[in-house]
């Protein structure tokens, strides 16, 4: 099973990758950044991460159930950490907002 997961970030496109036997592939405006190969994802762990220079660093966080995996993305730059995306809950206005 391949799922995808798409969306932007200051102008910035992300794309995850994750496949039962390849595992997750993390791109940024189309080039490979980072992969992970682990099995069973852990809930709250980073599975992926890249750099975006000033904007902070891309962490990637699995929520894994049964059948399917959910990703969100957060934004971490410091002491400072922003959701800025998720593939199964709908972010708040001002999360929105400030991903863009």
């Amino acid at each position: 099973m391949r799922k995808s997961f798409e969306f932007t970030i200051k102008s910035i496109k992300v794309k995850i990758i994750n496949t039962w036997f390849s595992g997750a592939k993390l791109y940024v405006n189309g080039d490979l950044r980072d992969t992970d190969k682990t099995l069973l994802a852990i809930r709250n762990n980073t599975l992926l991460s890249a750099n975006l220079g000033e904007l902070g660093v891309l962490e990637i966080k699995p929520l894994s159930g049964l059948i399917t995996v959910e990703m969100d993305a957060y934004l971490v730059n410091g002491t400072n950490i922003q959701h800025v995306y998720s593939s199964h809950k709908r972010l708040s206005l001002k999360e929105q907002r400030a991903a863009r």
